[in-house]
């Protein structure tokens, strides 16, 4: 029996079936669409607008043009005041979640744990595979007992 994923929408909270991980409904993201170009629309139209400006001149809610901020949509467009803090160290950054630096120490950090895991890893494998085959079957035998 296949199990159907349907889901609320977080918005209108209408049922709808996601077709890959949505929170919202077809519906309420057309309306984000509209509204986004409705936002970039406003900021063409209004050069060297301050980002207070523009939420109140085109009606958008502030974590919409927050959003499209972090998206990097108005790097080139002009728009003042486009900045705010790494959620990490609290560097003044105008694209993304986290400034260079936060980012190089995380893919750093990523790359030290997945270096680790693989030596675990192996040497795991060669711990097993230095067993006999009655010591391996010994060991699966005492594994599924303390299940």
């Amino acid at each position: 029996m296949t199990k159907l994923n349907i889901r609320n929408c977080a918005r209108c909270k209408k049922i709808f079936v996601p077709t890959s991980g949505e929170k919202i409904c077809p519906d309420c993201r057309a309306e984000d669409l509209e509204l986004e170009e409705r936002v970039k629309a406003y900021v063409r139209d209004h050069p060297g607008i301050t980002v207070n400006q523009l939420i109140e001149g085109s009606g958008a809610p502030r974590n919409l043009v927050w959003r499209m901020i972090q998206q990097g949509q108005f790097e080139n467009s002009g728009l003042k005041d486009a900045k705010y803090p790494c959620a990490n160290c609290g560097k003044i950054i105008t694209r993304g979640t986290y400034c260079s630096d936060c980012m190089a120490k995380l893919k750093q950090n990523a790359q030290k744990f997945a270096a680790a895991m693989n030596s675990k890893r192996k040497a795991k494998e060669e711990s097993t595979s230095n067993k006999t085959f009655s010591e391996s079957m010994y060991d699966a035998l005492d594994n599924s007992r303390n299940r």
